[in-house]
């Protein structure tokens, strides 16, 4: 398809063009990306032809395989094929396999009009690119960049629709982003700019002026520059500003070129270089070229329904630029009333409102059928330029406006929800898992479902993912640890949910609808055996015990001391314990973390009770001071291989000295047996017994006053 010359030249200004005829590239182009910066070299190399942007943005990563020509049409096609690939210097694997071509040091031009045909991929997470970089000729570093268009970024319209643009200098970015209202993705459109070099670009699409630049906005660039041709496809980074790659995103994305050709009037110092050049003849002056504002876009809210006295619709007029409001502009309604403006100037979209009375009229469908400039007010840019408003004017059917009061609507009989799954994911979500590693699951609901039972998910890897938490909520986890026994695969996947004896249902009882549990995880990869040297995996690293005290003493008959005692391990994977051998029958152990009471001379504790705290109570009740000898040691486990590494044995020597004994003074003894004898001379005198009782008293302590306190006779 040949392109036809924009306006303000004609074909004798025509100095390169491309028409991608046979079945090969030419070799004016790269099959890969680069810039002076890198001088020639591909941006981030991965060794193997392949190069990438890189970032945080990025889904994909170029390789030659994904360029190609066929009869008229350059295709740079995005698959969903992992490949290994840099990204500042770091390797990594991209879920995207796609394609780009630059003209460095093979075409490159300073300033004239280039048009480019495009069929732009659709899916989400697209993005094509064309722009433009310094080329070999230029002074040094990659100080500019001009971005013709850069697809699928989400402004006020459907991102196909988007036409975004972008000058990035040393001094700053400017840019926007545009609502066509056109499909881009349904079929070839030419995207232009026209440089004038130090003064001025200006952006098209299909020959009508989207945007402009000056050098009173920010530097224009003056030296040969590169074009760039990529298929891009953005990660969930990007989410928010650009469509991402998601479940929905095609196994396929094409970017198809059909035609490149730049134009310069001779005479005004345009530069171009590289093959398939010819020189431009007759000068032309283009003219000069303004932007016009104008309403590119209309909204209500509601945009249906019955509003009645007293509700509230408010419009929005989205513009094709910035915007400055000076007074007080009004929307003309058919209803009879008007929509006051409330804010936005310094913007690209303005906001009216309205509020309905009992005066206005009755209309099925509210209908905005002018804009009011009254007492002096003005929407223009920020050149002065007055904005075209009649595209403000427009229908919303269904929207209908009845100024009485509204009744009040029975209640509807509320429906049953069944509840479902709704979301899927993994955490990581990306990357290789190797035997030992954990994979988290969460399912989102549409509703709070309650759990009975274990349900767990069946997995591609021949594992299945055990739920763990989440009844009573509207999120559900389940997790897996990869084991040695495990089915490598290139992207993890749920395949179901098993309920044997369990159930997933709502408050009221209904069962969940799990169907949208199964999902693909692409990018995340199982490899159970990897990292394994001779088919045996490294033994774990020997936990390492620290002992405050090895030298403790403990009171008898219920006397505690904290035993001290916590352990470490290097791999958080390992499975951790701690025996502690040598404890005697008349001491115990308890943990801080459950309360659970040992006893015994082998004792096995959990690296979680250890280091909640360890205490040891003595019931001794002899007179001597035994001494036990505690033996300490720890182990950890490889919980996928079962391999197996210990401590050294430590030792904590514990003394238990008997209960401290009462004396008692020479008074207080005196005093006990002279009532001892008051007792002994009233009963009948009988003065041995009093003898035997002073005997006996002599020996210990008795309680005078409740032996005194009972009647005697």
């Amino acid at each position: 398809m040949a392109l036809a010359a924009p306006a303000g030249f004609t074909s004798s200004n025509l100095v390169f063009q491309e028409s991608f005829s046979g079945t090969t590239l030419d070799n004016y182009w790269h099959n890969y990306i680069t810039s002076r910066a890198a001088n020639g070299w591909a941006w981030n190399s991965n060794g193997s032809g392949g190069s990438g942007p890189g970032g945080a943005y990025d889904a994909d990563y170029d390789m030659p395989s994904q360029v190609s020509v066929n009869n008229g049409i350059l295709d740079l096609t995005a698959i969903r094929q992992p490949v290994n690939g840099m990204n500042q210097g770091t390797a990594q694997t991209f879920p995207i396999t796609s394609g780009a071509v630059s003209s460095y040091g093979k075409l490159e031009f300073d300033g004239g009009y280039l048009q480019i045909s495009m069929k732009a991929p659709s899916g989400d997470g697209a993005w094509p690119g064309l722009w433009l970089m310094p080329g070999a000729g230029s002074s040094s570093g990659d100080n500019f960049e001009i971005d013709i268009q850069e697809g699928g970024y989400t402004g006020n319209g459907p991102a196909n629709q988007a036409f975004t643009w972008h000058l990035h200098t040393p001094s700053g970015t400017v840019g926007g982003t545009v609502n066509t209202g056109i499909d881009l993705t349904a079929g070839f459109h030419t995207y232009g700019i026209n440089w004038v070099p130090g003064k001025s670009i200006t952006w098209y699409l299909d020959g009508k002026q989207i945007a402009t630049v000056t050098s009173a906005q920010v530097p224009i660039p003056n030296e040969p520059m590169q074009l760039i041709m990529s298929n891009q496809v953005a990660n969930s980074n990007a989410a928010g500003w650009h469509t991402a790659l998601d479940s929905s995103t095609p196994q396929s994305m094409a970017m198809q070129i059909a035609e490149v050709q730049l134009y310069q009037a001779a005479g005004n110092g345009d530069t171009v270089t590289g093959a398939n050049v010819t020189a431009s003849t007759t000068p032309v002056t283009p003219p000069v070229q303004t932007i016009t504002p104008a309403v590119t876009q209309v909204a209500a809210s509601p945009g249906t329904g019955t509003e009645h006295v007293g509700n509230t619709v408010t419009f929005t007029l989205g513009f094709n630029e910035v915007v400055n409001v000076a007074g007080t502009p009004t929307l003309s309604l058919n209803d009879g009333s008007s929509a006051t403006y409330v804010g936005g100037s310094g913007t690209s979209t303005l906001t009216f409102q309205t509020t309905v009375a009992s005066t206005n009229t009755a209309t099925s469908a509210l209908a905005i059928t002018g804009v009011s400039l009254a007492n002096g007010a003005s929407i223009s840019d920020t050149g002065g330029v007055a904005a075209n408003l009649a595209g403000a004017a427009k229908t919303f059917a269904g929207l209908q406006i009845d100024p009485t009061s509204p009744t009040t609507p029975t209640p509807p009989t509320t429906p049953t929800i069944q509840p479902a799954v709704t979301q899927v994911a993994a955490s990581p979500g990306t990357g290789t898992e190797h035997a030992g590693d954990a994979v988290i699951f969460t399912l989102g609901f549409n509703e709070v479902v309650n759990v009975a039972g274990t349900p767990t998910l069946s997995l591609n890897d021949g594992s299945t993912a055990t739920y763990i938490g989440g009844s009573g909520s509207n999120t559900l986890t389940f997790r897996t640890t990869v084991a040695s026994s495990d089915t490598a695969t290139s992207a993890l996947a749920i395949t179901g949910v098993n309920l044997p004896g369990a159930s997933i249902s709502d408050a009221s009882g209904v069962a969940a609808n799990l169907a949208a549990a199964v999902k693909t995880f692409a990018g995340l990869q199982i490899d159970p055996l990897g990292g394994l040297t001779s088919g045996s995996a490294t033994p774990p690293v020997a936990p390492v015990l620290a002992i405050t005290d090895t030298s403790l003493s403990v009171t008898g008959r219920g006397g505690t001391v904290d035993l001290g005692v916590k352990v470490t391990t290097a791999d958080t994977n390992d499975v951790v314990t701690v025996n502690i051998t040598g404890l005697p029958k008349y001491e115990t152990i308890t943990d801080n973390l459950d309360d659970r009471t040992y006893k015994g001379n082998n004792i096995t504790l959990t690296a979680a009770q250890v280091d909640s705290g360890l205490t040891l109570q003595s019931n001794y009740r002899g007179t001597g001071h035994p001494v036990a000898t505690l033996a300490i040691t720890a182990t950890a486990s490889n919980p996928a291989t079962g391999a197996v590494a210990t401590s050294a044995s430590q030792s904590i020597t514990v003394t238990d000295p008997p209960p401290a004994t009462t004396t008692h003074t020479a008074s207080s003894a005196d005093r006990s047996f002279a009532l001892l004898n008051q007792y002994l001379a009233g009963n009948h005198g009988k003065g041995d017994q009093g003898q035997a009782a002073a005997t006996d008293a002599s020996g210990g302590r008795w309680s005078e006053q409740a032996f005194l306190a009972k009647p005697h006779h």
